[in-house]
């Protein structure tokens, strides 16, 4: 990310340590700053933005984007705050928080209610903007929804904000097994909060590791911690969004439309658990390389294209395919 401030905006229950040496930039410059007037620093919020940005002082905690920025707020104002930020061109923000389900009415269980409804609206008229969501640690818990989807009680977890349709809401994994290029195994850590939505949209869309995993810490400038959760799974893809976008810029000289980002963040993932997308993996599990190879190959091996198809217009284009691998579209 040299030479491109490519910042990712953290909401959370406070503020990651301004001067924590994992944040110090080229030539000493500091790369997390303080979005709002909230001076309380907390653990969790800390530990999130080492995930997309530490620079790897402790090489097990260097971060998803590791020269890029961050700037941190306080959640009680978090749709405000992101409205003024996506008006000022924020690409990518991260939300590891929501509501527990031993605390909530049943009938918020997969509602499209009024949280989803507003992040809906502010990401449709900021069409670059992607906010991204975790799915909740609420796996575990089969009892607090008395009314589950389908009368299904290992389903239907997800609440608030992470029911919206323009988002990109995470699942927890524990450690892939990979070989070369290829995904051996990935296992859905059990904490992670299944889908979902009442109106049966695919909800969490994709999945991270978030499991032990290790970054910063609040406490003191050289202090980290391993914790587990989709809140560690969610900045672990937040930080790599904003690689690709960065990637994708340098190539086009443009960033890709939220949605955009969002279609080749799933198109690429790698399915995990049932074939196809499902209510606990999303799309899969997120892969990186794939997406950027993807980017790469735009035009030789790959097609990413941005359009508008008008009611009852249509579109349609020829490729041609090797009869050896598959031919897979998202649209």
């Amino acid at each position: 990310l040299e030479g491109q401030n490519m910042t990712a905006h953290v909401w959370d229950g406070g503020l990651a340590r301004t001067t924590h040496q994992e944040y110090d930039g080229i030539g000493g410059n500091n790369r997390f700053s303080i979005g709002d007037g909230t001076s309380t620093l907390h653990y969790h919020s800390a530990h999130v933005t080492g995930t997309i940005i530490a620079s790897g002082v402790d090489a097990d905690a260097k971060g998803m984007a590791p020269q890029a920025f961050a700037v941190g707020y306080e959640w009680t104002n978090d749709v405000a705050e992101a409205t003024t930020a996506a008006a000022n061109g924020m690409l990518l923000s991260n939300h590891s928080y929501g509501y527990r389900a031993d605390l909530i009415d049943d009938d918020m269980f997969g509602q499209y209610g009024s949280d989803a409804v507003d992040w809906d609206g502010l990401m449709y008229n900021a069409p670059y903007y992607l906010m991204c969501v975790a799915a909740g640690n609420d796996g575990d818990d089969n009892t607090s929804n008395g009314a589950p989807l389908g009368g299904n009680t290992l389903y239907d977890k997800l609440s608030g904000h992470a029911t919206a349709k323009n988002n990109l809401v995470v699942a927890n994994a524990e450690d892939a097994i990979i070989e070369g290029d290829e995904l051996v195994s990935v296992v859905i850590n059990s904490s992670s909060s299944e889908g979902p939505t009442d109106d049966y949209r695919i909800k969490p869309d994709i999945t991270g590791n978030g499991t032990q995993l290790y970054s910063t810490y609040e406490s003191a400038d050289d202090a980290y911690e391993s914790i587990t959760g989709t809140s560690m799974a969610t900045p672990n893809v937040t930080g790599t969004l904003l690689l690709l976008q960065q990637y994708y810029n340098q190539l086009n000289g443009s960033f890709m439309k939220a949605a955009t980002l969002k279609g080749l963040a799933l198109h690429t993932a790698d399915d995990a658990g049932p074939v196809g997308p499902d209510a606990v993996y999303g799309w899969g599990l997120m892969n990186g390389k794939a997406a950027a190879q993807t980017i790469a190959n735009e035009g030789l091996e790959s097609i990413i294209d941005e359009r508008t198809l008008a009611n009852g217009g249509s579109y349609s284009f020829d490729v041609v395919a090797n009869g050896i691998d598959d031919l897979v579209a998202s649209i």
